[in-house]
């Protein structure tokens, strides 16, 4: 099952792109264009700064397979620390998604010159595994009205900077079902329950967020 990862990389690692203690650039990506194709040498590591980015890989007959998607704060590109990277995924942004862009030869040069950025890393990438490892728990077992309803809040928020009260998600019930590893006919009856709680409102190809506190109260009921 996909597995939606939101753990923002620590403070200090942030500042070497937000600072531009190394060089580095912003990327803005359109919605459904590709970070990096499968197969291909790498040579960058990136900083989300606002939006959703979706790892997956092509099997053999040619469908695609969801692995994470990753959304603001967290790093990409880093987790083979070599300067001669080989990717085994592909990296799609889902929503419009601005990054900061870094070689990662500079960037890794720069972490290994300074023991507090070396910590840092190492303690992220722990982390990292770890966060991984309880999402995949926690989408194994918790139902499709659980998982959606976690996704839709997370997705509004990435819109909150620059939205005000009610915030429309411009994801279709396909997108939706492909990320939480759903059938479409589950996103739409879980759609539709929450439409009946007035939580959204459903609309042709996007999702309406009218009462995201309760969103947020049904995830803290649910975990307890």
């Amino acid at each position: 099952m996909p597995v939606m990862i939101k753990h923002e990389a620590p403070s200090c690692l942030q500042d070497i792109f937000r600072k531009e203690l190394v060089p580095c650039t912003s990327r803005h990506l359109r919605k459904g264009e590709l970070l990096w194709h499968d197969k291909e040498p790498h040579r960058y590591c990136y900083l989300i700064r606002t939006g959703l980015i979706k790892l997956y890989v092509v099997t053999a007959e040619g469908r695609e397979k969801t692995l994470f998607f990753y959304t603001n704060g967290t790093l990409l590109g880093f987790q083979n620390l070599s300067n001669v990277k080989q990717t085994i995924t592909a990296a799609v942004a889902m929503l419009p998604t601005t990054l900061y862009a870094t070689d990662f030869a500079r960037f890794y040069g720069f972490i290994l010159n300074d023991y507090k950025y070396t910590r840092a890393l190492t303690e992220y990438l722990f982390y990292h595994m770890a966060a991984e490892a309880q999402e995949i728990v926690d989408v194994s077992l918790s139902g499709t009205d659980e998982r959606l309803a976690a996704l839709l809040v997370i997705l509004a928020e990435e819109y909150l900077g620059c939205c005000q009260g009610e915030v429309l998600i411009p994801l279709n019930n396909d997108e939706l079902a492909s990320m939480i590893g759903a059938c479409r006919n589950s996103i739409y009856n879980a759609l539709s329950g929450f439409q009946k709680q007035k939580l959204i409102r459903k609309h042709r190809g996007n999702v309406e967020i009218v009462d995201l506190e309760r969103l947020r109260e049904m995830q803290k009921t649910r975990r307890t």
